[in-house]
Order: structure tokens, then sequence, then C-alpha cells
């Protein structure tokens, strides 16, 4: 079993963050008699996994429906679960959605930036 500071040091994780994790109900840990948190040496990989996902923009409350999927991967890479692959094309969908807005948003502030360079070369409007 792994001390929360060498699951910490192993995975990559703030002790903050594994912390956090275990309090939304993604982490889960056993209690020594001295009340410490020990997690299975199985945690740092599930964490590595949890903190990919992040990365790649998952929030937790979207992790914590798949939370369970997320054990050692299958050797057989062809049966990972779809509620992943499914989580995945959600996240890519969302994120086409904000790039579109954003370039709007871009395109919108160029055209504003292209106007009043415009008017302060031909000394403003009269």
């Amino acid at each position: 079993m792994l001390s929360i500071g060498e699951l910490a040091k192993q995975s990559g994780a703030s002790v903050r963050a594994l912390r956090h994790y275990e309090q939304s109900g993604l982490l889960a840990s056993q209690r020594g008699e001295n009340g410490y948190r020990r997690f299975a040496p199985s945690a740092v990989g599930f964490v590595e996994r949890i903190r990919t996902l992040l990365r790649n923009g998952f929030t937790l409350e979207e992790i914590r429906p798949v939370v369970s999927m997320l054990g050692p991967q299958p050797a057989d890479l062809r049966s990972i679960c779809p509620e992943v692959i499914a989580l995945y094309h959600s996240k890519l969908d969302e994120l086409d959605g904000r790039i579109e807005a954003l370039q709007q948003i871009r395109a919108s502030a160029a055209a504003r930036l292209a106007f009043l360079e415009e008017q302060r070369r031909d000394g403003g409007p009269d």
C-alpha cells in the first residue's frame, strides 16, 4: 500500500489533487489504524489516467461516470470501453463548438481593429 505522498510522487499529482480526487469520488483509499490514507499500488496508473483526461480538457464531473473504467488498460485495445470513446467524441464536439465561437470573436475583434486603424490613418471622422 502507498501513502498519499508516495502516490503523489509516483503519479506526478499533488497531494492536494489526490485529496480532491478522493473527495470527488474518483479515487478510493483505505485508512490505516493511524487514520492515514493508504492506496493500492494500482492507484498510480489510475491517477495517471485521470490526469491524462484532465489534460485533454475533461472536468472531474465528466470523468466521474466513466471512473470505473479507468482501471488497468486491457491488453487487447479492442475491448476499450465504448463509454470512454463516447466521452472523447462528446468532448471533441464541445471543443469544436468553442473553437468556432472563438474564431467568430477573433474575426469580430480583427474587423474592429482594422476599422480603428483605418480611422486613425485617415484622421478620424470629420
